[in-house]
């Protein structure tokens, strides 16, 4: 994905495929909620943008050879990475230091399961998924938000009941 960096928000805007017959591509997101802003914690906009500052730099240091094509994440030769690179990493990574299997969409899930947990609405975690119905979301997370509820509950029973 191109993920150009404004403010504190990503705007997710393309993906990055791949097909043996064309190789790496850029396609548009395979739905309209998909192509949607995410906002990010200000250290990791800060972390983006000093990444971006050595990426200038190393653009400015390969001269002819790097390819500027306004991506975040590329090749060495500013060409778009391979969407598999990084769960190819994540996998030298996991088997390095004896860790279970890691894929990148694990990141995701992890991400949904903790904001239900933390009582966000199935709405806002809906639209930050770019789901286009908030029923998909409830149907993939609905262990989750059961889970979350369950906890929930425990949260307003040490409330209402807490001994003083």
């Amino acid at each position: 994905m191109s993920l150009p960096i404004r403010s504190l928000a990503l705007d997710i805007c393309n993906s990055i495929l791949y097909s043996p017959d064309v190789g790496i591509y850029e396609d548009t997101p395979k739905t309209e909620c998909s192509n949607r802003y995410i906002t990010l914690p200000q250290e990791t906009m800060n972390l983006l943008r000093q990444y971006k500052v050595w990426q200038g730099k190393e653009r400015l240091r390969l001269g002819a050879y790097y390819q500027y094509q306004g991506y975040v994440f590329t090749q060495d030769n500013g060409a778009p990475m391979h969407p598999d690179s990084v769960t190819d990493w994540l996998d030298k990574f996991s088997k390095r230091h004896d860790l279970l299997h890691i894929n990148p969409h694990a990141f995701r899930h992890t991400m949904a399961s903790m904001l239900y947990f933390n009582g966000v609405d199935s709405v806002s975690i809906s639209r930050r998924l770019g789901h286009a119905q908030v029923s998909t979301t409830a149907d993939i997370y609905a262990h989750v938000i059961e889970e979350a509820d369950k906890t929930n509950a425990d949260i307003l029973s040490n409330i209402f009941l807490k001994k003083a």
